[in-house]
C-alpha cells in the first residue's frame, strides 16, 4: 500500500513538472516571439525614417543658429526633448567646442534649441500642430555661447529618437551676406524665391529679365524668370528669430548684363539695375515698404550685352521687427533714366544663384 502511494505521489509530481516546464516554455516562446515582433517594428521605423539637414546659418542678426531640416521619410515625427543636437565650432578665441544642446519650449537660453516652426513649402503647418509629417520641414533656433568666432565654420548634427540622423556645415562670416537663391518658397499660395543667409549661390542658375524695352523708352520694370515669366524677381527671407534689422550700409552686387540691341544703352547715365525693400506679412499682405527705387547700379555704354558685376551702396535705416513669422523681401528691377535702346527691343537681365561664378561675381547683398 506504501509502495502504491509514493509511486501515485511520484507520478503527481511528473505531471506537474511537465506542465510547469510546458507553461515555462510557452512564456519563453511567447516573449521570444514578442521581443522579434518588437524589433522588426523597430527596424521598420527606423527604415521609414529619414531626414535632410537642408541649411544651416548663423544669424548675423540675432546671433543664433538656424537650422532647417526636412522630414524625406515615411514617418511623423515628434518627441523633440528627446531628439540630439550636437554643434562642432570655433570660438572667438579659437577654441573649439563640441556642444550636446538640450530642448526647450520657449526663447533657447545658452546652448539651448528650440522649435522655431513646422513648415510645408514655407506655410506654417495646421494639420497636426507638433508633429512634423512626411514633406514638412523644421526650423530649429539655437544659442551657442560662447559664440562662434568671426570667419569660422562649424558642423551640426541632428538625431531623431530611434537614432537617425544627418550633419551640415554652416558657416559664421563675421558680416551680413544675402543671396539671392532659384529655390521656391511659398507664402499665402504664391511662390516666391529665397533670398538665403550666409551661403553663396549653390542652386540652378536662373537669368532674371525684364520685359523688352523699345525704341527709347524710358521706364522701370520688374525682372521675372526669364523661363517663367509668371515668376517674379521677388526674393524672400524668413524673419524667424530676428528682432531687430539693424541700420547698416548695404552694398548690393548685380551680376548683369543688357542684350537685344547692341546701342543699349546708347549713353552712360541711363541703364541701371535697382531694388525694393519691403516686408511682407505671412498671410501675403505687406506690411511695409522700407525703400524703393534703391542701390542704382548704372552700366557703361561699353558695357553692353556682356555680363558683367556691378554694385551700388544703400543706406539701411534699421526696422524693428513685428511678428517674427514675416518676411524681409527683395524685388529686383531694370530701370532707363532718360534715353533706352537705340532701336529696341532692349532687355536688362541679372543672373541668380549660379556656382559657377566666383562668389565676388555674384548677384548678393552685403553689410
Amino acid at each position: 500500500m506504501a509502495t502504491a502511494v509514493v509511486s501515485i505521489i511520484c507520478i503527481v509530481l511528473i505531471v506537474l513538472g511537465g506542465m510547469t516546464m510546458s507553461q515555462g516554455i510557452s512564456t519563453s516562446a511567447d516573449t521570444t516571439a514578442l521581443s522579434v515582433e518588437e524589433i522588426s517594428v523597430r527596424e521598420g521605423e527606423i527604415m521609414r525614417t529619414e531626414v535632410d539637414t537642408l541649411r544651416a546659418a548663423y544669424l548675423s542678426w540675432a546671433d543664433l543658429l538656424q537650422v532647417t531640416v526636412d522630414n524625406s521619410g515615411q514617418t511623423k515625427l515628434a518627441s523633440f526633448s528627446k531628439w540630439d543636437l550636437i554643434v562642432h565650432y570655433y570660438g572667438g578665441d579659437g577654441t573649439y567646442y563640441t556642444e550636446w544642446l538640450p530642448y526647450t519650449e520657449g526663447a533657447p537660453g545658452d546652448n539651448e534649441w528650440q522649435k522655431a516652426r513646422i513648415c510645408l513649402n514655407g506655410q506654417p503647418e495646421f494639420f497636426e500642430p507638433d508633429i512634423m509629417n512626411p514633406e514638412e520641414e523644421l526650423v530649429i533656433l539655437a544659442k551657442l555661447s560662447p559664440l562662434p568666432g568671426d570667419a569660422t565654420t562649424g558642423e551640426i548634427t541632428i538625431a531623431t529618437p530611434n537614432g537617425v540622423n544627418d550633419s551640415i556645415s554652416f558657416n559664421n562670416l563675421g558680416y551680413t551676406l544675402l543671396t539671392p537663391h532659384s529655390e521656391n518658397i511659398t507664402v499665402a499660395g504664391t511662390d516666391y524665391y529665397k533670398l538665403v543667409e550666409a551661403t553663396p549661390a549653390d542652386g540652378a542658375a536662373i537669368t532674371e529679365t525684364t520685359d523688352a524695352f523699345v525704341k527709347n523708352e524710358v521706364a522701370r520694370k520688374m525682372l521675372h524668370n526669364e523661363s517663367q515669366p509668371s515668376r517674379l524677381a521677388k526674393h524672400v527671407f524668413p524673419l524667424t528669430g530676428i528682432s531687430e534689422i539693424p541700420a547698416a550700409t548695404w552694398t548690393v552686387y548685380y551680376r548683369c548684363r543688357t542684350w537685344g540691341d547692341p546701342k543699349f544703352p546708347k549713353k552712360n547715365g541711363d541703364v541701371n539695375f535697382d531694388i525694393d525693400i519691403l516686408v511682407r506679412k505671412a498671410d501675403g499682405t505687406v506690411r511695409t515698404t522700407i525703400a524703393t527705387n534703391e542701390a542704382d547700379a548704372y552700366l557703361t555704354k561699353d558695357e553692353v550685352e556682356i555680363w558683367v558685376t556691378k554694385s551700388a551702396t544703400y543706406d539701411f535705416p534699421g526696422y524693428t521687427v513685428v511678428d517674427d513669422s514675416d518676411y524681409l523681401e527683395i524685388v529686383y528691377y531694370g530701370e532707363t533714366d532718360n534715353g533706352g535702346p537705340q532701336t529696341g527691343p532692349g532687355y536688362m537681365q541679372i543672373r541668380i544663384d549660379d556656382n559657377n561664378l566666383a562668389e565676388a561675381d555674384q548677384t548678393r547683398i552685403e553689410a
